[in-house]
């Protein structure tokens, strides 16, 4: 019984199939169609293929009312009868089967007559020209096809379109008429570039496939017209080639509607509130401006008018917007703030720019009732960098700008800092790094990640370290003295770590090496101090003779410390009298007495001889004076000179000091200069008394 249901069952679906596939499959004679090129030519007949492969056709055709018809057999879904098996006037039926499955009774069957399925030629000569007088309107002229009969009556199509749209405009056929030749479009878009092109039939002609095919097509521009809308206008600070940062005023152009024409000319009018200029300029779309520019007015003008004035006031103390922000989502940006208090401004401006490139900004305005705005994928590009900012626009003038920075979309960075070694010790080393490029960090660099190796030849172990992104330096402590590292950075965005930066390699000082430089250090040091020491040794009294001519006399002259003189320790016989007659006794007036005789004193050195003649006469007549001047050192004017006298009468105007004679040491003489010295010093001969300390004897 289930083995019964089955099989009618599979019975039923198969001749489903069958029926299915049947209804599907496409019927050649339906899609007969037989034409002419022109009226002496061959008859053309074509019809769709069908989907059985291998497919035989077989086509007939006779004159209506016979029975007799002519049997063509093909495996092609053409072919072509020639001219002489028709008659002129006369109607032929015609019909296809394949494979000789169908039934003839259910064949469509095509009826023609061969004057009749002539297919005409497109229209020629198919042009456009402007009406004088008549703007935005533009006559379509085309000639008739050349393969019909002049007397047969034509109908034509007319598409038009304006250059880059897809879709075309059909001209009913009704409004062109019959046998015409020209027709107007009226109502265009002044100053726009239309396309248009024709067919023609038959008159009456039903059969969609014996219209001629659509003729060249053809372009032509309408006429000017004055331009529509004032100038999109803004304004920038940029700087100039001294650093110095200039006013420039920028408009967008014209779309092609609103130009209505070629903008020929932009009239700039300006004024700073004591002076107004106007200036013509041919160029589009910005103009540099003096900084003390207050507002600003724009005008384009094409051959036939000109727009408005687009108006721009530059003053900008009032309100700003706050708490702008910039979000990116889906490749977009919205931006969003809050409009100041109190007071209704005309619009807002939003601009944005690139950062670190050419300085191309570009602006969108939105009306005051809107406190947000989406920038589109198309005006912002990915990976790139914009600073957005925020104005509001007052008829007084402006407010703002507030800015943030932005990504519409973030990536990996190409690459890692590059790094440079700024100090080196035994265990520590101070790495340096810039900033990384705007144009390969490609996102907000989170944070940055160093890596060092240790003798990266041998089996390394990699160790990593997260810096902050604001650093630029960074001190790596606690390396092993005399050994080799490779060390290398990445930075990281909220879309992963980028790519590794240059690779730098460097060897820690050893222990070795800085007690070596301590031990050279102290080594040259004491080499230079002994060659020092034997050089002054050797070359003393040479020093000392060159340095007496650029030095003062008193830092040449060589003076013995009174501590170690002798002097002091010989007893000095004063009179009882003498410290009472040196207190009580005032000097009113000294009286100089020459003496006719002068008694050398013979030194009880030979050396002193020269000095004791050259120290002049003595201040007594007394042959029993006797000299103990003692050269070269200073001693107390009373001390000086110290003469011995036998009890002779002195004069009253004259005081003695009797004293014992001192006796020269070793110590004086060892200071005293030889006769050798004195000679070298040219200086030192030619005032030797002024240098020995002797007066003039007069």
């Amino acid at each position: 019984m289930i083995h019964g249901i089955m099989g009618t069952t599979y019975e039923m679906l198969l001749i489903a199939a069958v029926l299915i596939q049947q209804g599907t499959q496409a019927d050649p004679s339906q899609d007969l169609f037989c034409f002419r090129h022109h009226k002496n030519s061959a008859v053309n007949c074509t019809w769709s293929p069908s989907d059985v492969t291998p497919t035989n056709y077989t086509f007939y055709f006779q004159e209506k009312g016979s029975t007799d018809p002519t049997e063509i057999s093909t495996c092609l879904p053409s072919l072509t009868l020639e001219r002489k098996q028709f008659t002129a006037g006369r109607t032929y039926v015609a019909w296809v089967k394949t494979n000789g499955t169908e039934r003839e009774e259910s064949l469509t069957r095509l009826e023609f007559i061969i004057d009749d399925i002539v297919k005409p030629l497109s229209p020629a000569a198919v042009t456009g020209e402007l009406i004088q007088n008549t703007p935005n309107t533009i006559c379509i002229i085309w000639q008739k096809p050349n393969n019909l009969d002049s007397s047969k009556h034509l109908q034509f199509k007319l598409q038009y379109r304006v250059v880059g749209h897809l879709s075309w405009t059909e001209v009913p056929q009704d409004e062109i008429g019959i046998h015409a030749t020209a027709y107007e479009l009226e109502n265009l878009q002044p100053f726009t570039l239309y396309e248009f092109r024709v067919q023609c039939a038959r008159e009456g002609e039903t059969n969609r496939r014996l219209w001629s095919e659509w003729s060249a097509v053809s372009s032509i521009r309408t006429s000017e017209d004055t331009p529509v809308r004032s100038l999109d206008l803004w304004f920038m600070h940029q700087p100039d080639l001294d650093e110095l940062w200039m006013l420039t005023v920028l408009w967008k152009r014209l779309e092609h509607h609103q130009a209505r024409g070629i903008i020929r000319k932009y009239t700039v009018v300006y004024g700073d509130g004591e002076m107004i200029t106007e200036e013509a300029i041919t160029v589009c779309c910005n103009f540099s401006l003096p900084k003390t520019t207050q507002w600003v007015n724009v005008t384009a003008h094409n051959s036939v008018g000109a727009t408005q004035p687009a108006k721009l006031n530059l003053i900008a103390d009032l309100p700003p917007p706050f708490n702008m922000t910039a979000h990116s989502r889906n490749h977009s940006v919205l931006v969003s703030w809050e409009r100041p208090a109190n007071v209704i401004p005309e619009e807002f401006v939003v601009e944005w720019y690139k950062i670190n490139s050419e300085y191309t900004l570009d602006w969108k305005k939105v009306p005051a009732e809107n406190v947000s705005v989406t920038l589109l994928e198309g005006l912002l590009c990915p990976l790139l960098l914009y600073r957005i900012s925020v104005y509001t626009r007052y008829q007084a003038g402006l407010g703002g700008p507030v800015s943030t920075l932005v990504y519409t979309e973030e990536g990996v960075p190409l690459a890692g800092p590059e790094i440079s070694i700024l100090n080196i010790s035994q265990t520590g080393v101070t790495l340096l790094w810039k900033d990384l490029p705007l144009d390969q960090r490609r996102g907000f660099i989170q944070y940055l990640t160093l890596y060092y190796v240790k003798n990266p030849g041998g089996l390394p172990k990699q160790k990593t370290l997260n810096l902050s992104n604001t650093l630029d330096r960074y001190t790596l402590l606690h390396l092993e003295p005399d050994s080799t590292y490779k060390i290398w950075m990445t930075a990281s965005t909220t879309m992963g770590e980028g790519s590794k930066g240059p690779y730098l390699c460097f060897k820690t000082q050893g222990s070795k090496v800085v007690t070596w430089m301590l031990v050279a250090l102290f080594s040259t040091s004491a080499v230079i101090g002994v060659l020092s020491f034997y050089f002054c040794r050797l070359y003393k009294q040479r020093i000392q003779s060159c340095s007496s001519f650029y030095l003062p006399q008193w830092c040449c002259q060589r003076i013995p410390d009174p501590r170690n003189s002798k002097v002091r320790d010989q007893l000095y016989d004063y009179p009882l009298n003498y410290h009472e007659a040196m207190s009580e006794t005032v000097i009113h007036e000294l009286e100089e007495i020459e003496t006719e005789d002068k008694i050398e004193v013979p030194s009880t050195t030979s050396n002193n001889s020269t000095l004791a003649k050259d120290m002049g006469p003595s201040s007594s007549e007394d042959p029993y004076w006797t000299s103990c001047h003692s050269p070269l050192v200073e001693t107390p004017p009373e001390a000086s000179t110290c003469l011995e006298k036998k009890p002779v009468e002195e004069p009253a105007t004259s005081t003695g000091l009797m004293v014992e004679p001192l006796s020269s040491t070793g110590y004086e003489k060892h200071f005293l200069p030889s006769e050798a010295d004195v000679l070298k010093n040219e200086w030192q001969l030619a005032n030797r008394k002024e240098w020995l300390g002797i007066e003039d004897d007069h």
